[in-house]
């Protein structure tokens, strides 16, 4: 099919619980007067991001077990392909990567002459959480990564620190990144003026600081486990809680649906940093999967399975 105009693509990045789902459905409700498509990729085969993201889209394709930009970059290509030979192309492409995802090395896809026939990247986002900013850039090569390669970084969770170390946060990623426009998010809104926006070099902010970033794998794990029963509210926040807290510079992230025991309807179980929330989530359909999903560098599946035997009699571990 001859194409006429190119489709508008937009990356999304950051750490893992920055908050990339939420300022998606921001962006889908902004834009769904367009024909919008969406790519998911989570880290780990087990999919919750996916259930998350708002119907304010045309399609969405859901690219899991692994990173898109390395481990699955010939299936997003096969996904590409599908674009531009279907009946009714996008207007738009809305990329949700990995939280581990190198921004860089996904971008450049888009660098290729094959699918720049087709595809304009307009903006890489890239998300940061103000709360865990400060642990997780000098542990975390990716976090870094993603950092340099955006052009509009959306400073999150400003609101959850304290006022004085947020009006530091921005002229440090500033320096981390002087080509790219630094603003702040709400609870997933921001200044929309800024999206497709890319700023010029600014001489004033220096050249990006140095930072040690190790060369070797990110050695991060991804273990699913299914929750075949109803459990217990509040034996399930503290054991989660005590893992957090324990294992903070292991357990980058929890994230997953339950039931609670004597409670209708389905849980949707969150944690970033140390902090774990319960959300009800009525709406999700009963066919949802049951799961608990742990992310994080160096994790053991029998240090996690020790750890939620403690909730159940019997448990099916999805390997």
């Amino acid at each position: 099919m001859e194409n006429t105009q190119k489709i508008s693509t937009y990356i999304l990045t950051g750490f893992l619980g920055s908050g990339k789902t939420t300022v998606l459905n921001h962006l889908l409700e902004r834009e769904k007067g367009k024909r919008n498509f969406v790519i998911e990729n989570e880290f780990g085969k087990t999919s919750v991001d996916g259930a998350l993201v708002k119907k304010n889209f045309n399609r969405l394709f859901e690219l899991n077990n692994g990173c898109i930009c390395c481990t699955l970059d010939a299936e997003l290509i096969e996904v590409l392909a599908q674009l531009i030979q279907s009946e009714h192309q996008p207007d738009q492409l809305f990329i949700e990567a990995s939280g581990v995802a190198d921004a860089g090395m996904l971008a450049s896809v888009f660098k290729r002459e094959d699918v720049m026939q087709y595809f304009e990247l307009s903006q890489v986002i890239c998300l940061v959480d103000a709360e865990n900013f400060e642990d997780r850039i000098k542990e975390v090569p990716e976090m870094y990564r993603q950092l340099v390669a955006a052009d509009l970084i959306l400073i999150n969770k400003c609101d959850l620190v304290q006022a004085s170390y947020a009006s530091k946060l921005h002229p440090t990623i500033e320096k981390l990144n002087p080509f790219a426009i630094v603003s702040g998010v709400i609870n997933g809104a921001f200044n929309f003026g800024l999206l497709g926006r890319k700023s010029d070099f600014n001489f004033s902010k220096g050249l990006p600081s140095s930072i040690e970033v190790k060369a070797n794998g990110h050695r991060m794990k991804s273990i699913s486990v299914q929750v075949p029963t109803p459990v217990d509210r509040d034996k399930l926040y503290t054991a989660l809680t005590m893992t957090l807290f324990l294992h903070y510079h292991q357990v980058y992230r929890i994230k997953g649906f339950v039931r609670f025991e004597d409670e209708p309807g389905l849980v949707l179980v969150q944690s970033t940093g140390n902090k774990l929330t319960f959300k009800a989530c009525p709406e999700m359909v009963k066919e949802t999967e049951l799961v608990l999903v742990f992310i994080g560098r160096d994790i053991e599946r029998p240090g996690i399975e020790r750890i939620l035997n403690r909730l159940w009699s019997t448990n099916e571990i999805d390997r």
